[in-house]
């Protein structure tokens, strides 16, 4: 039996976030599929989101909170700095990863290549609006993992983790390629995440080679600034 289990759907970019800072830390786990806005997920998570972390009668919803208790309940390696700052450096990355990275990253890619490829359109709007948002978030990604760099310092911590399921697929579309291409610390950041045991073990892993298989536009929408 698992020391921990995640209930949630397979291909949850936070479950994948949980489950890296899991094989960091060397617990064993588990996966509960869920099915989305079940009564079975509303009384693990009332707000309807994904994953939940179980270890025995422990029940934790809000992924900065299970990853805190992954890193702070188990033997391994630490995952957080022990100094005030480093613990705020690694708490503002994960703020505005979920803040504004996810909001604009992740829905660019859904809207850029998912929808299209489920024959849905795409909501043009977000996409133009959104060169300006990525443009930052990039720059503010590269100046903080510069000279081999992590998020938060010198040493992989869990705002890395938040940060690389979403960089990693929004770099599959034209423009995220053309950000990374014009910001090479952070190609070199995920080029390292990506060297990590933790993804090689990863279902992230296996999603992101399927998701090669997603037709890429060879056009465009604009040009990084």
């Amino acid at each position: 039996m698992a020391t921990i289990t995640f209930h949630s759907m397979a291909d949850s970019a936070y479950l994948w976030t949980a489950m890296q800072a899991a094989d960091e830390k060397g617990v064993d786990y588990e996966l509960v599929p869920l099915e989305l806005g079940s009564p079975e997920h509303l009384a693990l998570n009332p707000f309807g989101k994904m994953p939940v972390l179980q270890h025995g009668d422990v029940v934790l919803y809000e992924t900065l909170a299970i990853t805190h208790y992954i890193d702070r309940a188990f033997a391994g390696p630490s995952l957080q700095p022990a100094d005030p700052l480093g613990q705020a450096e690694v708490l503002r990355w994960i703020s505005i990863v979920n803040a504004y990275v996810f909001p604009t990253m992740n829905r660019f890619m859904k809207e850029r290549l998912v929808r299209p490829a489920w024959g849905f359109p795409s909501d043009e709007a977000f996409l133009a609006g959104a060169q300006a948002p990525l443009g930052l978030q990039m720059r503010l990604i590269g100046e903080a993992v510069a000279d081999g760099r992590y998020l938060a310092g010198p040493e992989f911590t869990l705002a890395d983790s938040f940060l690389f399921p979403h960089l990693l697929f929004f770099g599959r579309t034209p423009e995220g390629a053309a950000l990374l291409a014009r910001t090479p610390a952070a190609a070199d950041w995920l080029a390292r995440m990506q060297s990590r045991p933790s993804y090689a073990k990863s279902p992230m892993s296996q999603s992101f080679e399927m998701f090669q298989h997603i037709a890429v536009p060879t056009m465009m929408l604009w040009e990084p600034e």
